[in-house]
């Protein structure tokens, strides 16, 4: 801890640590908050963790492609003294001044090591909670992070609704701090009306949305708790007076089968397209008229800030962080999760009042531009690290 800075001027070393199974919210938030640590003139480095032979993780490639120091650490899965000790003595070799985990193997590996033993502060970001009922190894998992998470030096939480979550509610001390996620900032896009759809390569995915007059989409892993076969339902509703809707998912999973047959079973078969996982999937923001979200369970998730900064009408279930980040319906139409009728009726409200749609398409930029931004997330983070070297430097 001695070579911390102790002002804003000088570079940081800091070890950002993930156990990454794809390139999802949690990943993206990392690479985004390193990036800007580099243009503030620090030094982040990406320390991956896998399992022996799991090749090159998506995280990694990532990584790279945007010039970020990437180390690599594999494990053998489950409780590892051995890794985490791989871990520390690489952090002693890069001379680290924070470890900042992302996910609970980096909690549990380096939040039971002794602190005289680690003597390099730890932060640790949870990015999404989910309690878990029921005996299981997730359920485990969690448990065993809740105590991990109790040793870090700092814990910070995506959104302030997460200090209510069960599970981590009984957790909360001084230590806990909460900082938003935040995105790059961009030039603002129009949606589908006005959009210049020159830039796709996947032009069968430009033509699918031009077959209809409305292009209702969504991004997110097919997986049960996204709600994604409620946003059938929903369509389902609608398309009874309307046959000019069209639907747009991106992403992929193990629900992929089980939503083409449900969309099948509602009639919507040839107005529902889902191409797959798209890398760039934000830029196809362009092209939905509406932008759903109708998640069972959710965080402060990445796709809701680029919707907002693409200034697309949103309609969302009021899940975790979502109702803050609209600013409880201001900056679009939320609906209480799992309700595909009030789902329907909200998307409907986007559709057909335009005006409504352009006011809370404008306040939604508004937000991200001045609130949900990598750099302003980059310089919490800088203030909570020094924050540490000060309480350390006051400990002697």
């Amino acid at each position: 801890m001695q070579s911390l800075a102790k002002n804003r001027t000088t570079a940081l070393r800091v070890l950002h640590i993930i156990d990454s199974a794809g390139l999802y919210g949690a990943e993206r938030v990392l690479l985004e908050l390193a990036v800007e640590q580099q243009k503030l003139n620090h030094i982040p480095t990406i320390v991956s963790i896998g399992s022996p032979g799991c090749g090159e993780k998506p995280v990694e490639r990532a990584a790279r492609e945007r010039g970020l120091p990437v180390r690599i650490v594999r494990m053998l899965p489950g409780p590892n003294l051995r890794g985490a000790l791989q871990v520390l003595h690489l952090a002693r070799d890069e001379a680290a001044d924070v470890l900042h985990s992302h996910g609970y193997k980096g909690d549990i590996l380096l939040g039971f090591l002794p602190r005289r033993l680690r003597s390099i502060p730890l932060v640790a970001t949870v990015h999404g909670y989910t309690d878990v009922s029921g005996l299981s190894r997730m359920w485990l998992y969690h448990r065993v992070d809740r105590l991990a998470l109790r040793c870090a030096d700092r814990v910070v939480l995506v959104h302030r609704g997460m200090t209510a979550t069960r599970g981590l509610n009984r957790l909360h001390d001084r230590r806990w701090r909460v900082i938003e996620n935040g995105i790059p900032q961009a030039a603002p896009v129009s949606s589908a009306s006005s959009a210049d759809t020159s830039s796709f390569v996947d032009d069968d995915i430009v033509r699918f949305c031009k077959s209809g007059s409305v292009v209702i989409g969504a991004i997110g892993r097919l997986s049960r708790e996204k709600g994604f076969d409620l946003m059938l339902r929903a369509v389902g509703q609608i398309a009874r007076d309307r046959d000019d809707v069209v639907v747009l998912i991106l992403g992929e999973g193990r629900q992929r089968a089980p939503l083409e047959r449900h969309a099948r079973d509602l009639g919507l078969g040839d107005r529902v397209l889902m191409p797959g996982y798209r890398s760039n999937a934000k830029d196809y923001l362009r092209l939905f008229d509406v932008f759903v979200l109708p998640s069972l369970t959710e965080g402060l998730p990445i796709v809701l800030l680029e919707a907002m900064q693409a200034a697309v009408p949103i309609v969302a279930s009021r899940v975790g962080g979502v109702p803050n980040v609209l600013d409880e319906g201001r900056g679009g139409l939320l609906v209480e999760p799992g309700d595909s009728s009030a789902l329907a009726r909200a998307i409907l409200r986007c559709i057909d009042d335009r005006a409504l749609a352009s006011q809370l398409a404008e306040y939604s930029l508004t937000q991200s531009s001045s609130r949900f931004s990598s750099r302003v997330m980059a310089e919490l983070y800088l203030e909570l690290y020094l924050e540490l070297y000060r309480e350390v430097a006051a400990a002697g």
